[in-house]
């Protein structure tokens, strides 16, 4: 916020204008996109690759669209062949849902590739799933619900040695694992989705990375030739987006990414120093395992189900998704919703099927309905103290119990 006041105080200029009041905005449009390429690149960062959008939804549209239509030249029989999941974000499955039914044009068959029961996919089943029409392969960096972290950069290498456009949302994962690299012009992803407030920034402000003549190779055809595809207009964002800037917010973006490459004392480790991330990571860990062992000895460890990856280093740091078996979690979040704020499972998901008894992601991981009706999500951040948990903890035991006759 901080650095985000005087562009709404003195800065006001459009960053788009040439005369005096748009300089400053416009360097720190270009200052913001160096310190977000700075998160997905190892190398160094190529500015020019990056475009500011609204958000995470409109990110992943563009994305997908823009891969569709360079390579047109694949068709088969008018079709078009995308290589996806089974618990993507809307965002990226309602898309290709509208193409797949004809809504949209060009026309699309697609592949969902099932994840294990960890929420898990195989890299090999990706590229397995790969046809000769096959326009984009759409991964998610990591789960929204249940944080399994996908193979991303392993899949991103071979898209590449096979010629086809690969994209991930990296939403989720951004500033709570290590990204550098994602976005590498020799092996990394073509198209890579960040959202601002999932790490520091405020809601209404995301980028989409397109790595440098990804639409101009292996035969196909830049649809951006004629400006922007999406939203049309004054040609801001290199012609790619049109739409003012909305400075502040691009600004409050590009700090929450400096912030989390920033060098800190390391609270784990005295008299050393570590990136912000990595600082934020530990803490998160340790409240993550702190709130599951309170859940566990609360409510004892038959009636606990953890649901994603076993291997903790697979799973996000703040995320944990956690099966109450006996306990219906509509109920239990009726009575303790002014008190502790989780879920029974994404925010993102929680409209898209009011009839649905539970997450699609779980469905899809085949977690046992005892356990898929008791879930919570629950999250925590670089902010929650050892005291937060432990009262959000007591009170989901304490509503727990009475469901299950233990009190």
């Amino acid at each position: 916020l901080e650095a985000m006041l005087p562009y709404l105080q003195q800065h006001f200029g459009n960053p788009s204008s040439s005369h005096h009041y748009g300089q400053e905005p416009k360097r720190a449009v270009k200052k913001a996109r160096l310190s977000l390429m700075r998160l997905i690149q190892s190398h160094a960062p190529i500015v020019e690759s990056l475009i500011y959008t609204g958000c995470g939804t409109e990110t992943n549209n563009l994305a997908i669209r823009l891969a569709l239509l360079s390579s047109l030249h694949k068709s088969d029989n008018g079709l078009l062949h995308v290589v996806t999941t089974n618990i993507e974000h809307p965002a990226i499955s309602e898309c290709l849902k509208a193409y797949s039914s004809g809504g949209w044009t060009p026309k699309i068959t697609v592949a969902y590739i099932p994840v294990d029961k960890e929420g898990l996919v195989s890299a090999k089943e990706v590229i397995a799933a790969i046809q000769p029409n096959t326009a984009l392969v759409t991964i998610m960096t990591a789960n929204n619900e249940v944080g399994s972290i996908q193979p991303v950069f392993e899949i991103a290498k071979i898209c590449r040695e096979k010629h086809v456009l690969f994209h991930t949302d990296a939403a989720q994962a951004v500033g709570k694992i290590d990204l550098r690299g994602i976005a590498d012009t020799t092996h990394g992803a073509d198209l890579v989705t960040l959202v601002g407030h999932k790490f520091g920034a405020p809601k209404g402000i995301a980028a989409l990375y397109i790595r440098p003549n990804c639409f101009d190779e292996s035969e196909r055809t830049n649809p951006e030739n004629g400006g922007s595809i999406l939203l049309m207009g004054g040609g801001q964002e290199g012609g790619r987006r049109g739409g003012t800037e909305n400075v502040p917010y691009i600004v409050g973006m590009g700090r929450a990414a400096e912030l989390l490459l920033q060098q800190r004392p390391n609270p784990m480790q005295e008299g050393s120093v570590s990136e912000g991330w990595q600082n934020n990571k530990a803490h998160m860990e340790q409240m993550r395992e702190h709130l599951l062992s309170l859940l566990v000895n609360g409510l004892g460890k038959e009636n606990v189900r953890t649901n994603g990856p076993l291997d903790a280093t697979k799973r996000l740091p703040n995320t944990l998704s956690v099966g109450l078996k006996g306990v219906q979690s509509g109920a239990l979040l009726a009575n303790i919703g002014d008190m502790v704020a989780c879920s029974a499972g994404s925010a993102c998901h929680s409209t898209s099927s009011s009839t649905a008894p539970y997450s699609s992601v779980l469905k899809a991981m085949d977690v046992p309905p005892e356990d898929a009706i008791g879930t919570l999500r629950l999250s925590v951040g670089p902010g929650t103290t050892i005291e937060e948990v432990e009262f959000a903890a007591n009170v989901i035991v304490k509503e727990a119990r009475k469901q299950l006759g233990l009190s």
